[in-house]
């Protein structure tokens, strides 16, 4: 085989390579995105909650059922509604949210497992996701229609977080680890990933100039290895009137509740009374 025969032949394998990861791609990219298949349904299924959750299902507009852990909050105070990361179960985020200081102020909390997670029906995607979001804000506004609520996300939750405050009032949006895009988290991870291909996109960056909140808090580690610092700082930088945490040495998961303390008196103060 001569040297332009050679070079053919490698030049045609790499085509036929590259195919078939776009193909791979199309096919598997959700379950990489919503990695459900990481979590033990049933140890998550069984994990004790804390003290005054309780355990409620949410109905979603498509008439998916939707596991959830609801404290009610002290009259006048605001329900915290938090969304997990990608392959995370809403149990720590209740547990954050129920302790202190958020309950030595009486702030309610709503912490959901997506569809598809343990307890939920249906499978994830974005848009379902979004439905969801919407499901738990409209329970709250619903049940405790005086309270305001103050929209948290972790990691992919995020994403969700940004796009419900987008479309509805908030009080508060706080962001642990966020990003731009999943585009950019793809790009920057997997560089040789086609990302035109990804049916998920949560345009965190777009979508963040929409939000009217009173505040809104970001907080991201320098050392997490999963969503790259450069993304929420970047994310951050889009308005002006975003507070900034960075945790030097930071990861992923360990940076959560850190900045809980400043955050809690720098909300509660916003608050507006019904009496008021």
């Amino acid at each position: 085989m001569n040297i332009k025969a050679k070079a053919l032949s490698i030049g045609k394998g790499f085509v036929i390579g590259y195919v078939i990861v776009f193909v791979l791609i199309a096919l598997f990219q959700r379950s990489f995105i919503y990695q459900t298949w990481s979590i033990d349904f049933t140890q998550a299924n069984r994990r004790p909650i804390g003290k005054g959750l309780a355990q409620i299902v949410l109905t979603t507009s498509d008439r998916e059922m939707v596991k959830a852990y609801w404290r009610p909050p002290a009259p006048g105070m605001p329900v915290i509604i938090s969304f997990h990361g990608n392959a995370a179960t809403p149990q720590y985020y209740a547990d954050r949210f129920a302790g202190r200081p958020w309950s030595d102020r009486g702030y309610g909390i709503l912490a959901m497992s997506y569809r598809g997670y343990p307890g939920s029906t249906g499978e994830p995607s974005e848009s379902g996701l979004l439905d969801d979001g919407r499901a738990a804000y409209d329970f709250v506004r619903k049940i405790v229609p005086k309270s305001q609520i103050v929209l948290h996300g972790h990691s992919l939750g995020s994403g969700v977080a940004v796009a419900i405050a987008a479309e509805r009032s908030v009080l508060a949006l706080i962001l642990d680890a966020p990003f731009t895009s999943l585009e950019d988290v793809v790009a920057d991870r997997f560089p040789v990933m086609p990302t035109f291909m990804l049916f998920d996109t949560f345009r965190s960056d777009e979508r963040i100039k929409d939000v009217k909140a009173e505040k809104i808090f970001v907080t991201h580690g320098t050392s997490d290895t999963v969503i790259p610092f450069g993304l929420g700082k970047t994310l951050a930088s889009l308005r002006s009137d975003i507070t900034f945490y960075v945790i030097p040495g930071g990861g992923h998961y360990d940076i959560m509740g850190k900045k809980d303390a400043e955050l809690e008196r720098a909300i509660t103060p916003l608050i507006r009374r019904p009496d008021a």
